[in-house]
């Protein structure tokens, strides 16, 4: 009785707990085959982990890489972009059952196990490349049961929700391959000076090794032990029968291993290293995170600039820097003047000089000199005041305590505006800028996106028209841009879109008065450049900034010589410094790209239109004016009309030189005769084109032809005579 109930309860025992194992497994199973669809997909974790970012120029030549948030080399491929071998081999050593199972290889479980009970140590993980995907997740990296399953789950989910060539790929990209290095291509790149679609046999097979024990793999450092386990690895493709031993033999004792020698950078070491073209890349990448570009992603950013062409100009802005004694630095910009696209933007020449070399130039904020004058000059012919034939004076001047002169020291008296501007005359700019008023100036600058601040004593009044209030070379540069647009002001872009649609852009000034003034700045040649270009230069006060801005139909150059210290120096003169190496830099240009001259494009669309001119004032002809002439104006604007030919002033009032006449005079001497410069009340004298003063003494005249002109300097009412002076027979 006692010996039979034990055998009963001792079947039931058996019974409840096959039942019991049978209800353990069947939940197992159904976990095991539930637990994917519970957990996130793991790419999403993976691709937080940026690709380094690559900054190619708009010819695609890579200017510069820039390592991941945690300074990993990775450089995203395509599958196809992979040598075959390397594919082949990387499966052969990882995981040769990788097309077969679905993220998991139950009987490489099974082997492993085995395995590790027989050595009583773990010898085996059986990882699967998938796994190992979805490994590089995790954050915890100690082995585990849990992680084991979790990674298994996770892996399986990856099966699920991709190809099995996009896991591969994903997964050739994010190897680990030594020290900060990731991906087969980086690998390849870092260790070759290859990309990996040029991998030999022998390479991928010395690639494909390191990923087991990275850092004592890493060839760099332990080239015997790269060796070692190349050797492991070819005779694992022997042993999946994918070559034979003698093939073996061959690819290890003969096929070549390229390394790159490892005391220089790599391509893409070297430029990780910033040099002048950060400046633009930094700009092009922030112009790209505007439309939505991510740096998680692997598309390269397509920066405007021509690195060669740059590098180019450099040199050329070296080499002139060296020979201007007390300077130190240079920068320049060039626009492409139709899509805004900034295929030069050098903030600096010297990036790695200790304490200014990374400082940019091209964004400093300067005294711009001369170079507005241009704009002054616009405004004034927009609102109808004058015209590149109207005549303006340049004679001493004073408001309140603010008293200009030339650069020269020389005054020439009246002349027309398109001499003034070409010649950089300061007080007719002055004189113009006080007819336009402070407000219009400001406004000016404000629509031209040049003004860098609008705060109390940042350089206002009078002066502003001579750079004082201070501007960027880049801000300058788009400025003139807008001249060779026809008045178009429209943005600079710093990324190359060839597909970007051309933005409208703001009117700052009609077509007509930009082209009057570009037909005013076309009128002396630049240095160094055999076409026709728009160009002015500038000098700032004290002799700190000489620049110089040139421009084509195609392209517009903006060129600045200082010291970022703000240093001064005699060589600092905008005509001998800047304007040359604008002119060569336009040569540079006219072999690369197609320079289209001015005067081939004028007049355009109507522009222009023709005007009859009084003679003495260059304004519109009123019924008045003696004589007249033909002169060009902007269409639709209408030029001031002529008030000093009419009957405002009566022949006692009128002013007029008294002496001398225009006549014959005879020289009692060789060296001329001696007369006086009278006009009928106080003014500034001009002889021959040169200034002698208020009111001077006699002056003797040599034979000859000579031109007297007095101007009144109360209003700038002007007289002029020419006379003879002929030697006593």
């Amino acid at each position: 009785m006692s010996l039979g109930f034990h055998k009963l309860n001792k079947r039931k025992a058996v019974r409840f707990a096959a039942a019991a194992f049978l209800v353990f497994a069947v939940l197992a199973l159904a976990v095991w085959i539930a637990a994917p669809y519970c957990v996130a997909d793991p790419m999403i974790t993976l691709r937080r982990i940026t690709p380094a970012h690559t900054y190619l120029d708009r010819n695609g030549v890579p200017v510069f890489y820039e390592t991941t948030h945690d300074y990993e080399w990775r450089f995203p491929v395509e599958l196809k972009d992979i040598a075959p071998d390397a594919v082949s081999i990387m499966l052969s050593v990882e995981d040769y059952a990788f097309y077969e199972h679905g993220g998991v290889n139950y009987l490489a479980i099974l082997r492993a196990l085995w395995q590790d009970v027989r050595n009583m140590k773990i010898i085996s993980g059986a990882s699967t490349i998938t796994m190992q995907l979805a490994g590089f997740a995790l954050v915890d990296h100690r082995p585990s049961l849990v992680r084991k399953f979790r990674q298994a789950t996770m892996a399986r989910r990856l099966e699920q929700l991709y190809t099995k060539d996009e896991i591969l790929t994903e997964y050739l990209n994010r190897i680990p391959c030594g020290g900060k290095v990731y991906g087969i291509e980086a690998a390849a790149r870092f260790y070759f000076g290859l990309h990996a679609s040029q991998l030999n046999r022998a390479e991928a097979a010395l690639l494909c090794g390191i990923p087991q024990k990275p850092n004592r793999y890493n060839p760099n450092l332990h080239p015997e032990a790269a060796k070692k386990r190349q050797k492991i690895v070819l005779d694992l493709l022997v042993h999946h029968e994918l070559i034979t031993a003698d093939e073996a033999r061959t690819i290890y004792d003969s096929e070549p291993l390229r390394y790159r020698d490892f005391s220089q950078p790599s391509d893409f070491e070297f430029k990780s290293a910033p040099d002048e073209t950060i400046h633009a890349v930094r700009r092009a990448r922030a112009e790209k995170e505007r439309i939505g570009w991510s740096p998680t992603q692997g598309e390269p950013v397509l920066c405007s600039i021509d690195a060669d062409f740059q590098r180019d100009v450099q040199a050329i802005l070296k080499r002139r820097r060296d020979a201007l004694p007390g300077v130190h630095d240079a920068a320049a910009v060039v626009l492409d003047n139709a899509s805004g696209e900034a295929l030069v933007f050098l903030g600096t020449l010297d990036f790695d000089e200790p304490g200014t070399g990374q400082y940019n130039a091209a964004n400093a904020v300067r005294s711009a000199g001369s170079t507005l004058k241009p704009f002054l000059y616009a405004e004034a012919i927009e609102g109808g005041l004058i015209t590149a034939d109207t005549r303006v004076l340049d004679a001493p001047l004073r408001y309140g305590t603010y008293a200009p002169g030339n650069f020269d020291g020389a005054f020439r008296g009246t002349v027309k505006a398109s001499y003034a501007l070409s010649h950089s005359l300061n007080t007719p700019a002055i004189r113009l800028a006080a007819t336009l008023g402070e407000p219009r100036m400001i406004e000016l600058a404000d629509k031209l996106h040049i003004l860098a601040s609008r705060r109390p004593g940042s350089g206002f009044g009078l002066s502003m028209a001579l750079g004082s209030a201070g501007h960027s070379l880049i801000s300058l540069t788009n400025a003139y841009r807008v001249l060779a647009n026809d008045g178009m002001l429209r943005p600079v872009y710093y990324r190359h879109d060839p597909e970007r649609p051309l933005p409208d852009g703001e009117r700052v000034f009609s077509a007509g008065t930009a082209q009057t003034v570009l037909r005013m700045l076309t009128s002396l040649p630049l240095a160094g450049f055999e076409g026709t270009a728009a160009w002015k230069t500038g000098t700032s006060n004290n002799l700190r900034d000489a620049w110089c801005f040139a421009c084509t139909e195609t392209l517009t150059v903006g060129v600045w010589f200082g010291n970022k210290d703000g240093a001064s120096s005699e060589s600092l003169v905008g005509g001998t410094s800047a304007a040359p190496a604008a002119g060569e830099i336009l040569s540079l240009a006219a072999s690369k790209y197609s320079l289209t001259p001015f005067k081939s494009a004028w007049p355009k669309e109507d522009a222009l239109e023709p005007v009859t001119v009084c003679a003495k004032t260059g304004l519109s002809a009123s019924p008045d004016c003696g004589k007249t002439e033909s002169a060009v104006k902007p269409a639709g604007i209408p030029l001031s009309l002529c008030k000093s030919c009419g009957d405002a002033e009566t022949a006692e009032t009128a002013f007029r030189i008294l002496s001398p006449i225009p006549t014959v005079y005879v020289a009692e001497k060789d060296d001329g005769v001696r007369l006086d410069l009278a006009p009928n009340e106080g003014a500034y004298w001009f002889v021959d084109g040169a200034y002698l003063g208020e009111n001077p003494v006699p002056h003797i005249f040599a034979p000859g032809l000579h031109r007297a002109e007095a101007v009144r300097a109360s209003d700038s009412a002007a007289d002029a005579v020419e006379f003879t002076v002929v030697r006593k027979k």
